[in-house]
């Protein structure tokens, strides 16, 4: 009898750790979904080849001109596999380099070709890119079509604060507006006046100052500057001098009444917020709680995604139109 109850039991628990085990093995890697051709095509047709090429919760591809990036994320990130980081049987289009890496460490692997820079064009603009493992590529194709809404209000003068690389004041003086580019960064200016140069945009009425925001915007106040459109695109913290760190939950209020003050009457402001708990519909009623507290006359309109960016990939962006 005790024998017999022996090899019930073992048998038991065998079934029970089969049971209870196979749910926790490692799922296999979810395919990146890529565009479609058609989508593909009509992206190019804007003079546009730096864009979010494929897409899944794990893994990104994107364009950088003729290279592609795979970037897996953390944790449990993705092995490399160059299947993966092809485009689909029959897609036309071949890429001459291509770079995997998992997002945040400083190291990455060339599938195909060799280097890290390379230039890329953006609604027929060009850029420098630059894709060395834990360095800024120097563009973020998901503003495009910000970007694109920029160009459509024509300002004769653009205020770009928090400018990084100056795509945004880039794209404003291709169209004759006076730009001043601002950020703490000498090096990302640099970069900035470098794809100025790219596109031939050089000149006295284009500034690039590498200031804190922060003590800049009363200054353009006293001195009674004001703008076509301004570009409030700050980052969700950064390092500062003593006791100047920068955190946007903080600082948000009273840049963006700076920013207002500084845009004329019938002129644009962007808002860009990359923080995860900064919803769009929150942000919304955030900016009109202090539009009603300022008594600033204003149309608040969402910002716009690019069609391969999905969603939840999207900073939180609003255009604000002063109205007389």
């Amino acid at each position: 009898m005790a024998g017999r109850l022996v090899a019930w039991t073992e048998r038991a628990l065998h079934k029970w750790t089969l049971t209870v085990t196979a749910p926790f093995r490692k799922p296999r890697p979810t395919d990146p979904v890529w565009l479609t051709e058609k989508i593909w095509g009509e992206i190019e047709k804007t003079q546009t080849d730096a864009f979010l090429a494929a897409f899944s919760p794990r893994l990104r591809i994107e364009r950088w001109g003729s290279t592609l990036r795979a970037l897996a994320s953390q944790p449990d990130s993705i092995p490399a596999d160059p299947s993966l980081a092809s485009p689909p049987p029959g897609f036309s289009w071949k890429a001459e380099r291509v770079i995997w890496q998992v997002e945040g460490e400083n190291a990455a692997v060339h599938m195909l070709g060799s280097g890290w820079e390379t230039e890329v064009k953006e609604l027929g603009l060009s850029y420098g890119i630059d894709l060395t493992p834990g360095t800024p590529p120097g563009l973020f194709p998901d503003q495009r079509e910000n970007r694109i809404t920029l160009r459509s209000l024509r300002p004769k003068s653009l205020l770009n604060l928090f400018a990084h690389t100056c795509a945004f004041g880039a794209l404003a003086a291709s169209g004759g507006a006076a730009t001043l580019n601002i950020d703490s960064s000498a090096r990302a200016l640099a970069r900035g006046k470098e794809n100025y140069a790219r596109n031939r945009l050089e000149g006295s009425n284009h500034r690039f100052w590498t200031e804190d925001v922060r003590k800049v915007l009363p200054r353009l106040i006293r001195r009674g500057e004001t703008f076509d459109a301004v570009i409030l695109d700050p980052p969700t913290f950064a390092h500062g001098g003593k006791g100047r760190a920068f955190r946007i939950g903080h600082e948000l209020e009273p840049l963006l009444v700076s920013c207002l003050t500084l845009t004329s009457l019938r002129g644009a402001l962007l808002l860009s917020i990359n923080e995860s708990r900064t919803e769009g519909s929150r942000l919304t009623s955030t900016v009109r709680d202090i539009l009603a507290r300022e008594q600033i006359r204003a149309r608040v309109e969402p910002g716009r995604r690019p069609p391969e960016v999905p969603a939840d990939r999207m900073p939180s962006t609003l255009w604000i139109f002063r109205e007389d």
